[in-house]
């Protein structure tokens, strides 16, 4: 069996290929294209050979690449490859030979790979968020403007109104006049990324059977079906918690156990959602089981911990709903 252990930068890829008793075989750098992987790859059999990269920020293409040529591959978690992160000697041959040497003893902290599908529609969600994220700035950028020339917008929010308003009391001012051009752009782009999203929320089971909790829409039940992935991955509802964020951290010594914060280590986009998807169930006017426990915890323990409670909660039913395949059920 051939191990390989591929230290993947933008351009390019560093290769170190070991055999079962830890040889190293080959080693090779190679700038990144399908025609470059396949001549590097041509001399190893897909069934005698086993390769490891890291979950870098173009994985997923040199992923695509192996996988087409039927090689097994396995994801490297960055965070939890302590042994290329303490090394004193540390260059593209070494941490290579490092993911080689890791791979052959079957001790890789493996990261998701989620399903191509899963893949494009993560693709199609982020993407609404990074514009979500850019229209929000262009605002701010905007309401800094007009305080800077001492004037005051009438209205709550950039809405249409707002905007004519702008352009008539501006009709020469270049800058505030861009970004009304770049706000208007990313309106409209936002409004085709959401028509998509529906269309793909109405066509996805697992989509459609969240969108039958209390707040939770379109944009939303993708958004958790996009960054949860397959969930028979995950063995029980404390398991998808975990990964969620929403479960305490614990510390323990001799017979002392301590509970501290929410982990760190986890699916920050998922916590977010969820977290917010909370709010608006306990604010939605029919009455359901998650709303009165947040309403007898936040007595007690005030709001934000009976919010992220509540989103442990949540992320619990969701487990369940898409585990069994069934619709939430008002109590």
């Amino acid at each position: 069996m051939n191990y390989i252990g591929m230290d993947i930068h933008k351009q390019f890829t560093v290769a170190v290929v070991k055999d079962e008793q830890g040889n190293k075989l080959n080693e090779d750098k190679f700038d990144n294209s399908e025609y470059n992987f396949g001549n590097f790859m041509q001399q190893y059999k897909p069934e005698e050979t086993k390769i490891v990269i890291e979950s870098t920020g173009v994985w997923e293409y040199i992923y695509e690449i192996l996988e087409a040529k039927k090689y097994e591959v396995k994801l490297a978690n960055p965070s939890r490859t302590r042994a290329i992160a303490e090394a004193r000697i540390k260059t593209d041959s070494v941490d290579a030979e490092t993911l080689a040497d890791l791979l052959r003893a079957n001790l890789i902290a493996e990261s998701y790979i989620p399903p191509k599908e899963i893949r494009k529609l993560r693709e199609v969600t982020r993407e609404r968020r990074t514009f979500v994220k850019q229209t929000t700035q262009i605002k701010n950028r905007i309401h800094a403007i007009l305080i800077k020339r001492g004037i005051e917008l009438g209205y709550a929010t950039l809405c249409e109104s707002a905007i004519l308003w702008i352009r008539a009391k501006f009709p020469e001012d270049k800058i505030i006049l861009h970004y009304i051009d770049l706000l208007e752009y990313h309106k409209k782009k936002l409004e085709e990324i959401d028509k998509t999203i529906a269309e793909k929320s109405y066509a996805d089971k697992n989509a459609k059977l969240l969108m039958t909790i209390p707040g939770i829409g379109t944009t939303r039940s993708l958004d958790i079906v996009a960054e949860i992935g397959e969930i028979d991955r995950f063995s029980s509802a404390n398991h998808l918690s975990s990964y969620a964020g929403l479960v305490p951290s614990i510390r323990q010594s001799g017979n002392t156990l301590h509970f501290g914060r929410l982990i760190k280590q986890a699916s920050k986009t998922l916590k977010y959602i969820l977290i917010e998807t909370s709010w608006s169930l306990v604010r939605t006017k029919r009455s359901n089981q998650l709303q009165e426990f947040y309403k007898k915890l936040a007595k007690k323990k005030g709001k934000q911990k009976a919010i992220c409670a509540t989103a442990r909660k949540l992320c619990c039913t969701v487990y369940a709903i898409l585990r069994k395949q069934e619709e939430f059920r008002y109590s």
